[in-house]
């Protein structure tokens, strides 16, 4: 049975949409089967992997929860795309923001999502959700559908207060879901880091002060660097847009370290 990974974290721009496509597709090198799910109604994850422009019969995760919440059967790979990069990919869509409201209304809301991606687990041996900023209600869906989460954080002050209410919130649904445990948290993983400033270097130390032995950090930082915007402009992963960058380096360290820890 595969495992289904949230990634997630309150506050926006920590690199969440990088982190699961470039994680996603670095595991596919190395002959996992991954499917990546965009739950972001900015579509970010869906233009980022090449998918610029979706036809109008395309279905889209949107189409998903409107047949899930309605407790209708969902036709084998339906909205699954195939990425040149060896991942499936089920893609969202701007309109998916309106989607909101109307699942607010639905009868048990929080498990839509997980109604979707449980005929697919056994398909996959990892399923990547890109969640949007924020702990709405597509939010709410990821938690209660993943086995575990990764929590991308940028080094700020900010970012540190945002976690707390994050743990706050995952520990309600640990309560809600009747498990007490799941999610788990799989790790903490520094993204856009500028370890050449006292600032960054710091905030990090002071996380591992903070949370050791409580909760689990990646030793793999993720460095703050143009490459990774420009990957995304051009609708390629890190290794390939940039195959021998530090950056391309750096996230192969972490497919390798995700892969020693699900060893």
């Amino acid at each position: 049975m595969g495992k289904i990974i949230a990634v997630l974290n309150e506050k926006g721009g920590v690199a969440k949409t990088t982190t699961v496509k470039n994680l996603s597709v670095g595991l596919a090198a190395e002959g996992k089967k991954v499917l990546a799910v965009d739950l972001d109604p900015s579509a970010s994850l869906t233009t980022s992997l090449g998918f610029f422009n979706l036809g109008k019969d395309q279905a889209t995760i949107m189409d998903l929860f409107k047949l899930a919440k309605e407790c209708e059967d969902i036709p084998e790979r339906m909205g699954i795309l195939h990425s040149e990069e060896g991942i499936d990919l089920i893609p969202s869509i701007n309109l998916f923001h309106d989607y909101e409201s109307v699942l607010l209304s639905a009868m048990q809301k929080e498990v839509v999502l997980r109604r979707i991606l449980f005929p697919l687990v056994d398909k996959y041996d990892y399923i990547f959700i890109d969640c949007p900023a924020g702990l709405g209600i597509f939010v709410t869906n990821a938690l209660f559908a993943a086995d575990s989460m990764i929590i991308p954080v940028q080094p700020q002050f900010l970012g540190a207060s945002a976690m707390m209410n994050l743990f706050t919130y995952i520990n309600k649904v640990r309560k809600l879901n009747g498990t007490g445990t799941k999610p788990e948290l799989m790790g903490i993983l520094f993204t856009m880091v500028r370890m050449n400033t006292r600032n960054d270097a710091g905030l990090i130390s002071h996380f591992k002060e903070a949370y050791e032995g409580k909760q689990k950090i990646f030793e793999t930082f993720i460095p703050n660097s143009v490459r990774f915007s420009e990957s995304d402009g051009e609708g390629l992963s890190i290794y390939k847009y940039a195959p021998k960058s530090a950056s391309a380096f750096v996230y192969g360290d972490l497919v390798q370290e995700f892969l020693r820890m699900e060893a």
